[in-house]
């Protein structure tokens, strides 16, 4: 098999994985569930570390760094529009 025929055939294979993706719903459904926060930690009232974290996962994992780390954090939620 040559680069052209192993090219084409690997780009239908994709195109078949991301039908099957759109048939069966499951990226709407994890992207409508999945919260948004914009993290920031400070250190003496000064600004210094920020990110933005998806799901009470990354949030807890980003509370638990902060507070280790001797940091005050806010936490707001990221609007999903």
């Amino acid at each position: 098999m040559d680069f052209h025929n192993l090219s084409l055939a690997l780009y239908e294979k994709w195109e078949r994985a991301q039908d099957a993706i759109d048939a069966s719903g499951l990226l709407e459904r994890f992207l409508d569930k999945v919260q948004a926060y914009y993290c920031e930690a400070f250190l003496d009232e000064e600004l210094t570390w920020y990110e933005t974290v998806y799901g009470e996962d990354e949030l807890q994992e980003f509370k638990d760094d902060a507070i280790k780390a001797g940091f005050t954090f806010t936490v707001q939620l990221v609007d999903n529009d």
